[in-house]
């Protein structure tokens, strides 16, 4: 995996916060040309960098009969690959994930009337079907949507999806859990976990903290005015059903589940799309009762903070679109035409109320079930990817950016999940505060890209920037330059050694704070260091390594194939720097040296 920092020229620096957005469908000028041939309750969409070059790819559900479509970015523009898996059933979404912790991604299927699969990748964009072999169902699924978090923080991830067999009360429609073993296999653990909520009609869920106490938390939409259900993480293996006394049961016809904390309180909020009756904004009171820190409840304000929508609403999500350092709203809708209440795209005033702007966006009046958020051109400011039904093409609403700045950030984790699942960032500029909580699988069957965009206003920089991890470990950078990429590994400001919460039990053979004897591990010479740094290591010992500066920023990063070799380090800045080496069993150290 190649993860770089990358550094933009500065953007002029506005007065205001609030400019002049324009989207604008860029699908057909940068190669991405697809137009379903049926139609369907929505083929899922994945922004993410699935070949780890730092740019930002594009996945594509289909239906029944049809490969599904990947889409390569090269820079900006998009090159059709051939299918990387054999897949024809009727794909609703696609998540790519690294679900064994080995640095690349495979891919997760979710399916209707058909098998839900895990691709494994054992080489480049070289993928198996592992279904059988890791212990996950071969029976017909009836699936939309699916999810990954740790659910028990033990560093690996955890699969949860939807089977909805019937589109009446049924009890065999129920949501299922599979436990991560840790070994390349998986475990059902549905019942004992209390997470079945079996007998609802479900479309989709999405792990979030709903009570900020680092668990995994699942909401669930279920059509057809079987009540939402709001499942709390108790943090020993189980889940409560607080559906009633949070008020998140709301009855709907419920399509989507997309989380953000849209007024910057510290507490995530949730946004649930329906029929014209009108979409649902949950927002969370942070209100605690008792010492199990359980939130008192949500209250429902989409009407009076105009995010009512009031059409036939699936997929949203929440991104800051203008970079003014505040959450806004996309919502598509399945009702084509001008005259209906199709997509829409609301800004956040910042004073718990949204408008429709006039932000381009010309021709979003078609059938829109699903779309997800990333960064395709890598100008800084978010794009928009609508997979639409027949005889719609996918669109690809590019932000034409601002002059408003911005910090992109990507996460690895070490003794946490390597995809950073579940991590949390809270952001402070100039006296903002904002919040970032990273998924895998939102909105209606959604993938959004990996490496979050944190709108800075006109800032240029940000005070402070704070991780905190799944297994509960902290790092903090400051002053960290705007209109930036910024990769932080798990441990990377704490030299290494990572703080695991006296709660959280890993699977893996580590300890809380793991220091192994460096200076037997690993030379380096000479340090300081002025043109070349010769780097040697035991047989055994390390696998990979990286260089990062005291910030964080990755300036090489390589899989370790001998026992000793060179790095120019002539383009290095003269500063100190930490280079950190990874072994087999995911155990993480560094060293210090300087760069003179």
């Amino acid at each position: 995996m190649r993860l770089l920092l990358s550094t933009v020229p500065l953007l002029l620096i506005s007065s205001l916060l609030h400019g002049q957005l324009y989207f604008a469908d860029a699908a057909a000028g940068v190669g991405l040309d697809y137009t379903k041939q049926t139609n369907t309750i929505g083929n899922g969409v994945s922004f993410c960098d699935f070949d780890g070059d730092g740019f930002d790819d594009i996945t594509l559900a289909t239906e029944a009969g049809k490969p599904i479509e990947f889409y390569r970015n090269n820079g900006g523009q998009f090159e059709k690959l051939s299918s990387l898996v054999d897949h024809t059933e009727e794909a609703k979404q696609v998540l790519w994930v690294d679900f064994d912790n080995d640095g690349d991604k495979d891919l997760y299927v979710c399916t209707f009337n058909g098998i839900n699969r895990l691709y494994k990748q054992t080489g480049t964009l070289i993928f198996e079907d592992i279904t059988e072999r890791c212990g996950l169902p071969l029976e017909e699924q009836f699936s939309y949507g699916a999810c990954w978090g740790d659910v028990d923080r033990d560093g690996w991830l955890d699969l949860y999806y939807s089977n909805r067999k019937a589109s009446i009360y049924d009890s065999n429609n129920q949501n299922r859990l599979f436990k991560n073993n840790a070994d390349g296999s998986f475990r059902e653990i549905t019942w004992e976990a209390n997470v079945a909520d079996q007998g609802k009609i479900p479309f989709c869920s999405a792990f979030f903290d709903v009570n900020n106490d680092q668990w995994p938390d699942i909401y669930t939409a279920n059509d057809k005015l079987t009540e939402n259900t709001l499942l709390v993480n108790n943090g020993d293996g189980t889940f409560s059903d607080l559906s009633i006394a949070t008020a998140a049961n709301k009855r709907m016809n419920a399509m989507c589940v997309a989380v953000g904390d849209y007024d910057n309180d510290g507490w995530q909020d949730v946004y649930v799309s329906n029929t014209p009756i009108g979409n649902g904004l949950f927002h969370n009171l942070g209100i605690f009762n008792g010492p199990g820190f359980w939130p008192l409840g949500f209250e429902e304000i989409a009407g009076p903070s105009g995010v009512g929508f009031y059409g036939n609403g699936w997929g949203s999500n929440f991104l800051d679109a203008d970079n003014d350092g505040d959450l806004d709203l996309y919502a598509s809708g399945s009702y084509p035409g001008t005259e209906q209440v199709s997509s829409r795209f609301f800004t956040n005033e910042g004073n718990g109320q949204f408008i429709i702007p006039d932000a381009g966006f010309q021709g979003d009046t078609t059938s829109s079930y699903c779309n997800a958020i990333g960064d395709f051109d890598q100008n800084g400011f978010p794009d928009i990817l609508v997979q639409n039904n027949y005889p719609f093409a996918v669109q690809l609403w590019q932000n034409s950016g601002d002059t408003l700045n911005w910090l992109k950030i990507g996460l690895e984790g070490t003794l946490s999940n390597r995809d950073a699942i579940g991590a949390r960032i809270d952001i402070y500029t100039a006296g903002h505060y904002q919040m970032r909580y990273r998924h895998c699988g939102i909105g209606f069957l959604g993938q959004n890209s990996e490496t979050e965009i944190i709108g800075l206003g006109t800032a240029d920089q940000a005070d402070s920037v704070i991780v905190r991890w799944p297994t509960g470990h902290i790092d903090r950078l400051f002053n960290v330059e705007a209109n930036s990429t910024l990769y932080v590994l798990e441990g990377s400001t704490t030299d290494g050694i990572i703080s695991v919460s006296p709660d959280v039990q890993l699977t893996t053979e580590v300890s809380a704070n793991y220091s192994p004897d460096i200076d037997r591990q690993i030379r380096l010479s000479p340090n300081p260091a002025h043109h070349f740094l010769e780097i040697s290591v035991l047989e055994n010992g390390p696998t990979e390594y990286s260089i990062v500066d005291m910030l964080g920023r990755v300036y090489a990063q390589k899989k370790i194939t001998r026992s000793s070799w060179r790095v120019n380090i002539d383009a290095f800045p003269s500063q100190q720097y930490l280079i950190r080496f990874i072994d087999r069993r995911g155990r993480v150290w560094s060293k210090k040296w300087m760069k003179l």
